[in-house]
């Protein structure tokens, strides 16, 4: 082969290069990043198709990113938390039960001379009849289990003779009638003894069976029955 021609030959084939190179150059810019990118900010690649490494490069899409340090996640500071205080509720008050106070038992015995004298004429001294009544009516309080919390034993006469003279034999004939049923076990001290005379009659005074209505002892028993509680 002759030598100037295969000079000549080199000489192009080393011209294409140079200009390869040149336009290479020309097309391709280096960027801050780490990729080297052409004129339409694409990556440059090589014959393996890797993308060219550049000191003075770009990031490029489909060339990898560069890594990007995840931030430094601190831990949670730890908040004490504080219970409520417990409120107190207090309970409702129960209502009161208003429990009715039981009703007195009430004995009554009207000692009237209707059925037979009671005192001996002009006297305030008790016959056998009115004794046996009396006698009577004191077992039937201590039997029912009433404890008397009040007795009122009242005399009364009729209107035959003077007012004020009537009026202190109804007294004395009461206070017979009261120590009497204390003898039978009535207690004494929860008695109430009065006289009212002529002035509060029950029947006429002006016949015979009035006014042997009319000469009485009115007896009031009252008190609350006792109850045993066993255990």
């Amino acid at each position: 082969m002759n030598i100037k021609k295969l000079a000549c030959k080199n000489l192009v084939i080393a011209s294409s290069t140079v200009m390869f190179t040149l336009t290479m150059a020309s097309t391709a810019s280096a960027n801050i990043g780490g990729y080297v990118t052409d004129a339409s900010n694409k990556g440059v690649t090589d014959g393996s198709g890797d993308c060219v490494r550049s000191a003075l490069g770009s990031m490029v899409s489909g060339c990898g990113e560069l890594p990007v340090a995840a931030p430094i996640k601190a831990d949670p500071v730890p908040v004490a938390v504080i219970p409520p205080k417990p409120v107190y509720i207090a309970p409702p008050k129960p209502k009161p039960v208003y429990v009715p106070p039981p009703k007195p038992i009430v004995k009554i015995l009207r000692l009237n001379e209707a059925g037979g004298s009671n005192f001996a004429f002009d006297s305030d001294k008790l016959s056998d009849k009115a004794r046996g009544e009396l006698t009577s009516f004191a077992q039937t309080v201590k039997s029912s289990n009433v404890t008397p919390s009040s007795v009122t034993v009242v005399g009364h006469t009729d209107s035959i003779g003077k007012e004020a003279y009537n009026q202190k034999l109804s007294e004395r004939r009461a206070n017979s009638v009261a120590d009497f049923l204390s003898s039978q076990g009535i207690n004494r001290g929860v008695m109430k003894v009065s006289g009212q005379g002529e002035m509060n009659p029950v029947a006429s005074n002006k016949t015979k069976s009035g006014r042997a209505e009319n000469r009485r002892v009115d007896i009031s028993v009252s008190g609350q029955r006792k109850v045993t509680i066993r255990r």
